[in-house]
């Protein structure tokens, strides 16, 4: 199966507006707002339609994969972001994970990429799973689920390189991956956890994951949703918006309002909302809200017509 252009636009952008409608908000505790407009300024001071490092570092992403490049050529493209403002909507650098930043830092002294990333269980954040969407179009048509989860191992360790967050991009990927291939949600999560046994994680860290997999997790109220920038907890929460909510704008706004680290939370919950539904609609007021500069568009465009029937 390939996803049209189209189709690959629309996960894309997904992606763009469940980011950018949350960066005003971010860190914010719950309940002390409420965003149902793309808005600007608050906690960063960026104008409407700006995005964080959640879609900056998923863009170098995208535009290594569409050059064949290598996780050296990945890495500059990372610290291109981090020191000049590249693959930012407005060519500055305002948002950028610690673990991440440590990562470019160790490249930059000349580190190999595989080794960068921080082993801490202390480094569990959700600054892999945040750029690591684009995996779920390149891993389409593979069909061994080990070399999959080899591939998305590899790209989770440059920056995270502890199981709990492996598991967490495989997870994520995984799940993209057979929502756009047509399976329902809650099948996806009824099988997921077999085949997550199947490539030697520890029982100790998937066990960690264990509340997404319980068949009562959707009906869990509000209030007991963590949404902080833990790599679980941003996951979870998700996941939980796309079981409790349905179109694309009731998921994101119920992500986008759960408080805390609301840009990651709100991405992966659109992503995961548009990717059972590719010809979803988002809101035009708040794509065209979006700052697309042209050098980000032709990333884009070079992505989908690489990897878009």
């Amino acid at each position: 199966m390939q996803l049209t252009q189209r189709q690959l636009k629309q996960f894309i952008y997904a992606g763009l507006v469940g980011d950018a409608l949350d960066v005003p908000v971010e860190f914010k505790p719950r309940d002390s707002y409420r965003i149902d407009a793309m808005l600007g300024f608050g906690t960063y001071d960026q104008p409407a339609g700006s995005w964080s490092d959640d879609s900056s570092l998923t863009l170098c992403l995208m535009e290594n994969l569409t050059e064949n490049g290598s996780m050296v050529t990945l890495f500059d493209k990372m610290l291109a972001y981090m020191t000049t403002g590249k693959y930012t909507p407005n060519h500055e650098l305002f948002d950028i994970g610690n673990a991440t930043r440590r990562a470019i830092f160790n490249y930059s002294k000349g580190v190999s990429p595989l080794e960068c990333g921080d082993c801490s269980e202390f480094a569990n954040g959700n600054g892999a799973i945040m750029r690591i969407a684009p995996l779920a179009i390149i891993l389409l048509t593979e069909k061994d689920f080990k070399k999959r989860s080899t591939m998305i191992r590899e790209y989770t360790i440059l920056t995270h390189a502890h199981e709990r967050s492996v598991i967490g991009s495989v997870i994520y990927v995984e799940l993209l991956r057979e929502l756009l291939l047509g399976t329902e949600l809650t099948v996806v999560l009824g099988t997921l956890q077999q085949r997550l046994q199947l490539v030697g994680f520890t029982e100790v860290e998937l066990a960690k994951y264990q509340c997404i997999f319980d068949q009562d997790f959707g009906k869990l109220p509000r209030a007991a949703i963590k949404s902080s920038g833990y790599v679980i907890d941003s996951l979870a929460a998700a996941i939980w918006c796309n079981l409790v909510a349905h179109d694309f704008q009731e998921v994101t706004l119920l992500a986008v309002n759960l408080g805390e680290d609301t840009d990651t939370v709100a991405q992966l919950a659109a992503m995961i909302n548009v990717s059972q539904k590719l010809e979803t609609v988002i809101p035009d007021q708040w794509q065209q809200a979006l700052i697309i500069p042209p050098e980000i568009h032709t990333i884009i465009t070079d992505f989908t017509e690489k990897f878009g029937d």
